[in-house]
């Protein structure tokens, strides 16, 4: 489960206990996008829900697999 609230214009994150287990998690997904300087939405936030966990495949061929689709 990911945390994420704006206290105006900053982006406050709470990430979930798999952090600690998993080397990717959908903290990869989004962070790139709030260093951006994106503001995420609920909808947007949903879509990653769809699709499923990293496969650890010896070769990463992200974003052509189905982590965070």
């Amino acid at each position: 489960m990911l945390l994420l609230a704006y206290l105006d214009d900053i982006p406050i994150m709470g990430l979930p206990g798999c952090v600690m287990y998993s080397r990717k998690t959908v903290f990869d997904l989004v962070a790139t996008r709030i260093l951006a300087g994106e503001r995420l939405t609920r909808l947007e936030i949903a879509k990653y829900g769809h699709g499923g966990l990293c496969l650890e495949c010896p070769e990463c061929t992200y974003p052509h697999c189905s982590f965070g689709k």
